[in-house]
């Protein structure tokens, strides 16, 4: 027996003898050599101050648990060898563990708690009255096998297994008096008595309580003349149980282990008992059912071993020189020293790496459009110079204290409803997608909005604009164009609402809401709101008459919108992806001016941005690439039809994946997959 029990321990040791195998040789670049039974392993080492510190991080990775549970006794006593829970013992567990591989761990652990039973048989035919507590202190070592080469890596809980070997002693003791020495006898109608039932004297018996207090040693009783048997014996423990992991530190386990014990003597009876003794052949066993916290030191060691190895692969192979000489915008100047990176290329530059600019007045040559601006003077975003007036016009607008520069808003005394109203031109209202010819003309326009109602239509608009004359105006630039059937509409409070040419029949109050803050043009560089002089409306003033009051008031236009907003010429946009279904809005939470497009076939389109030049096309391009969206790419349209980019003014230097240009009812993705969730 002693042979088989070494042999299973050997066997079980065997892996944790390998793992912590010292004699392992390594090479100048970090790669050790372990030899295994198939020949030998190459394992790459992240170097620390030393070789010893190395290994002692590749042996040390401790998990410490600490559990209660209960003790179950499965062995002679009751009919069918078998204790309710009820009736169990309280017991501690305490595990020391060490991380095999990724599904199996080494553990030693001790256990100690009281296991025992007691079994009451009253009646004529049987009358057997047994008991006993024993003191259980266990110290083992198993293996735990927990799946994680078969099952996924984000699950909440992990199965196991487990198979050991371990040493244990009892000291098992019965209860056989109370308190007082008086000596238990189990009478047939169930009482006990301090005498027996067939004493002469049994009528003077006195009842008596158990008081469940241990005080016979059941091996100095020698009952069954077993002699001085040993209080110690080996078990095979076999367990079953999950972990839920809590945080990379902390785990919770638990789980249930049968101790198959090698000796039938915890509880004092074999099958060699002598008369109502007699147990069955079997060795005894005993449950424990147990919960436990477990704490792993060594995880914030292999986090940072992990995090070398990463940064010394990330590394590996760079050429650092090659990278401080690096010159991204190829104007010639390094990066290091470049205080103007991402110059466009063929741009001269000075010393810095910034554009030139001859007349200092902050905008670069290649973006001025008056090359010799005065010294000091104020410009606008294309160099040009501001004149008084709009300078006087622009400062009087943004200290403009008493609304003479506020907007106009016209609203029927019987229908009037709070929000700001906003007139804009319909281009058409679709519950079904729109067909490949009129989608690309929608996408012609360079004001294109779309908006989805609740009831799952999408209506398709051009422009926004305060006052019904310059939503007039676009109305007829886009009949021009090609779409006879568009017409003006208002907006307010997210409904769409028809509107025709105010008259002086009409009955009108004015009300005057506030303005947008629109800032000063500041000098040199400062960014501003382009306003030619022919643009600037001055002493606009509309007399708006009511049945009742006269008001006078002057407002100021929108801005002439014909150079922006016609129908023909090249017109870029960066389309995100396409789907076969609706996406929330969520996944496109950093697009501020977002189009959702439905294709006939059923194919959602989400586009960004409205460019005439590719420059300006790529950079924002390269910002959707930034905020997450990998398929980002430019779509370019002219005269209500699509065209290739290069059509549209785009050089390539090597060739790039992209979708094709010429498909549009594709489903692509193009947003982070981590953003997208159907239900």
């Amino acid at each position: 027996m002693i042979h088989k029990v070494k042999g299973i321990l050997f066997f079980l040791l065997i892996p944790c003898f390998f793992y912590a195998q010292t004699d392992i040789k390594s090479d100048s670049n970090n790669v050790a050599t372990i030899p295994s039974g198939s020949g030998k392993v190459e394992m790459h080492l992240v170097p620390d101050s030393t070789n010893e510190q190395s290994s002692t991080e590749l042996l040390v990775n401790p998990t410490i648990g600490l559990g209660t549970g209960m003790f179950s006794f499965y062995g002679d006593l009751y009919t069918k060898n078998f204790q309710t829970p009820t009736v169990s013992r309280l017991a501690y567990d305490l595990s020391f563990s060490q991380r095999l591989s990724d599904y199996l761990l080494f553990n030693f652990y001790v256990l100690f708690g009281k296991l025992g039973a007691d079994e009451r048989n009253a009646g004529l035919n049987y009358n057997r009255n047994l008991n006993f507590e024993s003191q259980i202190r266990v110290g083992g070592v198993n293996l735990e096998y927990n799946f994680d080469n078969l099952l996924p890596d984000n699950r909440f809980a992990s199965p196991y297994v487990s198979l050991g070997i371990e040493s244990f002693e009892f000291l098992s003791k019965t209860d056989l008096k109370d308190r007082n020495g008086n000596k238990y006898f189990y009478w047939a109608d169930g009482s006990i008595r301090n005498k027996d039932e067939a004493d002469a004297n049994a009528s003077t018996a006195i009842m008596l309580k158990r008081d469940f207090k241990y005080e016979s040693d059941i091996r100095e009783l020698n009952l069954d003349g077993f002699g001085k048997y040993p209080e110690r014996s080996f078990a095979i423990p076999v367990g079953i149980g999950a972990i839920i992991k809590i945080n990379d530190f902390f785990d919770f386990k638990m789980g249930t282990t049968m101790h198959f014990t090698f000796t039938d003597y915890i509880d004092g009876v074999t099958a060699k008992s002598k008369g109502d003794r007699v147990g069955n052949k079997r060795n005894d066993k005993f449950m424990m059912t147990a919960v436990a916290v477990r704490y792993n030191f060594g995880v914030a060691k292999s986090k940072r071993r992990a995090e070398a190895l990463k940064n010394k692969e990330n590394y590996e192979g760079v050429d650092f020189t090659s990278i401080d000489a690096d010159d991204a915008d190829g104007d010639g100047v390094i990066d290091f020293a470049d205080n103007c990176p991402g110059t466009p290329k063929g741009v001269a530059v000075d010393a810095n790496g910034c554009p030139l600019d001859d007349d200092e007045d902050g905008v670069p040559n290649y973006m001025d459009d008056e090359k010799k601006s005065a010294k000091g003077a104020l410009v606008n975003k294309r160099g040009i110079t501001l004149n008084d007036s709009i300078i006087a016009y622009q400062a009087n607008f943004y200290n403009d204290d008493i609304g003479a520069f506020a907007t106009i808003e016209n609203r029927d005394n019987e229908t009037a409803s709070p929000g700001k109203k906003e007139y804009t031109v319909e281009l058409g209202t679709f519950k079904k997608g729109l067909p490949p010819n009129l989608m690309t003309k929608f996408l012609s326009i360079s004001d294109i909005s779309s908006t989805n109602t609740q009831d799952s239509t999408t209506v398709y608009t051009a422009g926004k604009f305060d006052n019904y004359q310059d939503a007039e105006k676009r109305k007829q630039q886009l009949i021009s164009g090609g779409l006879p059937d568009v017409k003006v509409v208002s907006k307010q409070n997210g409904k769409y609402h028809n509107e025709v040419a105010p008259t002086s029949s009409n009955n009108y109050v004015t009300v005057a809401s506030t303005k947008n803050n629109i800032p000063v043009v500041a000098a040199n560089n400062a960014s501003t709101n382009d306003i030619s002089t022919a643009n600037i409306p001055v002493n606009n003033s509309n007399t708006i008459k009511n049945t009742n009051t006269t008001n006078t008031s002057t407002s100021t236009n929108n801005a002439n919108p014909s150079s922006n907003f016609n129908t023909s010429g090249i017109v870029l946009r960066v389309q995100l992806g396409a789907y076969k279904k609706r996406l929330s809005k969520s996944v496109f939470k950093n697009v501020k001016d977002l189009i959702e497009i439905k294709t006939d076939d059923g194919i959602y389109k989400y586009m960004t941005g409205s460019f005439t030049n590719m420059d300006a096309a790529a950079k924002h391009k390269a910002d959707m690439l930034l905020n997450g969206y990998p398929g980002a790419f430019i779509a370019a349209y002219k005269d209500g039809k699509r065209i290739s980019l290069q059509n549209g003014g785009a050089t390539f230097e090597k060739k790039e994946e992209t979708v094709p240009e010429t498909t549009d009812n594709v489903a692509f993705t193009g947003a982070n997959k981590k953003l997208v969730k159907f239900k």
